[in-house]
């Protein structure tokens, strides 16, 4: 388990000193503020050992005081009670549910089912879903065929349209101005129901981002094609232009990371589409679709999305909604 490179952070009661650290060292997964080196490039060896002779003591102090701090908050005691918990959770595993895959029998019965309802709600999520994925996500707007197709679903009588998306408020607010569609934006913290104003779904502080963007911000510098987005309430860190292999090792380690630093915080990761998404764990749609769902009365819910950020959404529509799930 490599412990002896923790050892080391542990003992240095000045908080001084530097820890080189090879990436393949098991401890290397949440001892990232260390200088991570391949053990087989001697001349990366060379230049960390170079970097550690000249580096400044405030920096030595400020790698140290991060790595002490998450050594103590995830020690043996909290890793065994979590590896319990997991453990004990097993027998409590519920029957797995199996998707169908859409067909025609299924898509006439969806289009009888909503002919026949009184009152439709539709649950649209945006990227991967209406729109296709790009490498920067700004230029993901919606072209004029989609613009088309939302305007058609909005203008069915007795239908709610809401396109509900982990997209902030400004950049929906950019894309759909001069539209009266409803919008749930930052994974339910913003609602706005047609030409209303904006309306707060939950109350968020941001502060923590200080803590978490520098985390970020060595994980793209260790790993070519990544960069971060950030929101009003969130920060994700993009990896779809990375090496597939590379990307595979490093959103592992960042996971672990991540998992340590927030473990006391009201903080979760969400693992999306070629992104991983750190945000409030007091908001996601399935809480922004039972607000919907509490205020009106619907016998056609048809709701679809591409990712884990939607199964919360998909858990919360009553049995008997259809769900869709983009993708493989």
């Amino acid at each position: 388990m490599n412990l002896v490179a923790k050892e080391y952070v542990a003992t240095r009661t000045k908080k001084d000193g530097v820890l080189i650290l090879s990436e393949m060292a098991g401890a290397s997964k949440e001892m990232n503020e260390a200088l991570m080196i391949n053990p087989n490039n001697f001349e990366q060896i060379a230049d960390a050992i170079k970097q550690a002779l000249e580096m400044p003591i405030e920096e030595q102090i400020s790698r140290n005081t991060i790595l002490q701090k998450r050594l103590e908050r995830y020690s043996v005691e909290k890793w065994a009670h979590e590896f319990m918990k997991s453990l004990d959770a097993t027998k409590n595993l519920g029957q797995v549910i199996v998707s169908e895959k859409l067909n025609d029998k299924l898509v006439e019965r969806m289009l009888s089912d909503y002919k026949k309802a009184k009152s439709k709600l539709i649950l649209l999520d945006y990227d991967g879903t209406l729109a296709g994925f790009q490498d920067n996500p700004q230029n993901a707007s919606p072209d004029a065929a989609l613009i088309k197709l939302l305007d058609r679903l909005n203008e069915m009588p007795n239908t709610d349209m809401v396109i509900i998306s982990g997209r902030d408020k400004e950049t929906f607010e950019k894309w759909f101005e001069n539209k009266d569609y409803s919008l749930i934006t930052d994974h339910g913290v913003w609602l706005r129901k047609r030409t209303k104003e904006w309306e707060a779904l939950e109350r968020l502080k941001n502060d923590w981002m200080e803590n978490i963007r520098p985390i970020l911000e060595t994980f793209v510098d260790r790993t070519p094609g990544t960069f971060i987005e950030e929101k009003k309430y969130s920060l994700a860190w993009h990896y779809r232009k990375a090496d597939p292999e590379l990307a595979q090792i490093r959103t592992i380690e960042l996971n672990t990371v991540l998992t340590s630093l927030i473990s006391n915080n009201d903080l979760t990761v969400l693992k999306g589409n070629k992104v991983i998404e750190i945000k409030s764990s007091s908001v996601n749609k399935g809480r922004a679709a039972s607000r919907l769902l509490s205020v009106k009365d619907y016998d056609f819910i048809f709701t679809i999305g591409d990712d884990w950020t939607d199964e919360y959404m998909f858990e919360e529509v009553p049995e008997g909604s259809y769900t869709v799930k983009v993708g493989f």
